[in-house]
């Protein structure tokens, strides 16, 4: 089967064909995926001529409607870009936000977020575009609600929360030139940094230091650095230059019995490293091949120990000790020469109240990943390459995670997992 591979790095595209295999690895042995499966429940129409679709939908329950937002990027010039609202359980399209042709390239819409910024009872959906801006939209309607200014277009996942600690949720995004925007509801900016270079890692808010009060992360593209800023915007850590390969991912979790939250940093030149929230300092790093990836972190096994998932471009998929970086088990997704792989997501898809990882790979496969051994339960395969890393929600209320995959050409994929 010849399938296509598509990488998107700060513009680029690079497309190859291949042959698709894959296994599991565990010891040096060969493991035989059965039991348990996933079942498309539906393909959307949202699909484009562009390959370089490469930001996750956002996903949720509001108002009792199972709602799916697609992030839709497409050729410059041109109306294909555009915001999509989706009946989560037909995948019937609902609203559109659409982006001018004039803004219209492979970056028009970040990944969306949804949060109620302004304490209405309702969730908004948030996402940053190439018309420079930050838009809140009703998530019934798509009628645009906030809407501010940027420096540059935004890549990252906008955050909703109270950062300051005065009771009201802020509107946290940064721009792809490294600018870091704090609003309030009303739009007025609490405070804005300007950094030093791209940021393609997504920030995140939680109190990394242990204090009781929150802190913001932000990691660098260019130069690899991190910076920790105080609520008022002071910076209360800074390690430039921290790798020499620029930060492309980000996640973050607790690794250890201290208070503080804990960054993990994944690099182009294949780095995942774990680095201390109260100090900045790097507490261990393991080097994979290029373009290491990251997104889930927790106990995936249940051995009451986190654990930190990260890919590369080899197309394996790692189990890391969150306390040590030690591997506990490698997974091989794929095969194929593909140019990039999106990190795995977790959560518990079948209902049985232990998690499980969806992985994904660069040429199309979608894999149910047993978090324990690394076993591959189940797979699904389009002939369509995948950039970005799976969306996981409850949206119909039942207590079951459904997933919902966005493919390169703008189209998402949903399913739901049977029981193991």
């Amino acid at each position: 089967m010849r399938t296509l591979t598509l990488l998107v790095i700060g513009g680029a595209v690079i497309v190859l064909g291949g042959v698709v295999l894959f296994g599991v690895t565990l010891g040096g042995g060969i493991l035989a995926s059965d039991g348990g499966s996933i079942t498309e429940l539906w393909t959307s129409d949202t699909a484009r001529e562009s390959l370089g679709n490469h930001h996750a939908a956002a996903a949720g329950r509001i108002q009792n409607q199972s709602l799916v937002f697609v992030p839709i990027s497409g050729r410059g010039g041109t109306n294909e870009c555009d915001l999509v609202a989706l009946n989560a359980t037909t995948g019937n399209r609902r609203w559109n936000y659409p982006i001018p042709r004039a803004n219209c390239t492979i970056h028009a819409v970040a990944d969306p977020t949804i949060a109620d910024y302004d304490s209405d009872g309702v969730d908004e959906v948030f996402a940053a575009t190439t018309e420079q801006t930050v838009i809140g939209l009703h998530p019934q309607t798509g009628e645009v609600e906030f809407r501010q200014n940027l420096t540059s277009y935004g890549y990252t996942q906008p955050l909703v929360t109270d950062f300051t600690g005065d009771g009201t949720n802020e509107v946290i995004v940064v721009d792809v030139k490294g600018t870091v925007f704090v609003f309030r509801p009303n739009g007025t900016a609490v405070w804005t940094k300007q950094l030093s270079s791209y940021t393609w890692g997504q920030p995140t808010v939680a109190d990394f230091d242990g204090d009781d009060s929150a802190e913001l992360v932000v990691g660098l593209g260019g130069n690899g650095s991190l910076y920790m800023f105080e609520q008022n915007g002071s910076i209360r850590w800074q390690r430039t230059n921290l790798f020499d390969s620029s930060i492309t991912w980000m996640t973050t979790g607790q690794a250890d019995d201290d208070p503080g939250v804990e960054v993990v940093a994944a690099t182009t030149d294949g780095i995942v490293a774990l680095v201390d929230g109260r100090t900045g300092q790097i507490q261990w790093q393991r080097n994979f091949e290029a373009f290491a990836a990251v997104h889930a972190f927790g106990d995936g096994d249940g051995d009451g120990e986190p654990e930190v998932y990260a890919v590369a471009r080899d197309g394996n998929l790692r189990s890391l000790a969150a306390s040590d970086g030690r591997v506990e088990w490698t997974t091989t997704l794929t095969t194929e020469d593909v140019q990039m792989t999106p990190p795995p997501s977790m959560g518990d898809i079948d209902g049985d109240r232990n998690p499980e990882l969806v992985a994904v790979t660069n040429n199309g496969i979608v894999s149910l990943v047993d978090p324990q051994s690394g076993e591959i339960i189940d797979s699904y395969e389009r002939e369509v390459p995948i950039l970005t890393q799976p969306t996981l929600a409850d949206v119909d209320g039942d207590g079951v995670t459904e997933i919902f995959v966005t493919y390169g050409d703008g189209r998402v994929v949903a399913f739901s997992g049977n029981k193991l």
